[in-house]
């Protein structure tokens, strides 16, 4: 797999969480009026971007970094997850969050299946090239 349809492949999933998490926040704001839901549309899509593109460079450059295989998939997703939990963390603890884990849990649910799923297919692409 080229460079560019790596990155463009990554760029996907970003756009695809900043729509799918926007979308959601609209949702689930919109009772409360267009201000609202358009702030909540923005915020939680932008969020949703800028963590999901941190989180797949992170998990592919230890992937790439600790040999690949087995040990890279472990040492990916466990960095990854690490960044998935302390960036909400540590905002909701600095916003005053009463309930953190309960607030951030469905987050982290999704973002560590997304985050092994996308390793365990960058392995498998790799070994079905033949770069061992």
């Amino acid at each position: 797999m080229s460079k560019a349809s790596q990155y463009s492949t990554v760029l996907l999933n970003a756009t695809a969480a900043l729509l799918g998490y926007g979308a959601w926040a609209v949702y689930a704001n919109f009772e409360h009026g267009q201000e609202a839901w358009l702030m909540a549309g923005i915020v939680q899509g932008v969020y949703a971007f800028i963590s999901t593109l941190s989180i797949t460079i992170v998990a592919k450059w230890i992937y790439a970094k600790c040999g690949r295989g087995k040990m890279g998939i472990f040492a990916g997703f466990t960095a990854s997850f690490l960044v998935m939990l302390a960036i909400p963390f540590s905002v909701h603890s600095v916003a005053g969050t009463p309930d953190i884990l309960e607030t951030i849990l469905p987050g982290l649910v999704w973002g560590a299946i997304y985050s092994l799923g996308f390793l365990i297919l960058t392995e498998r692409k790799r070994l079905a090239q033949g770069s061992h």
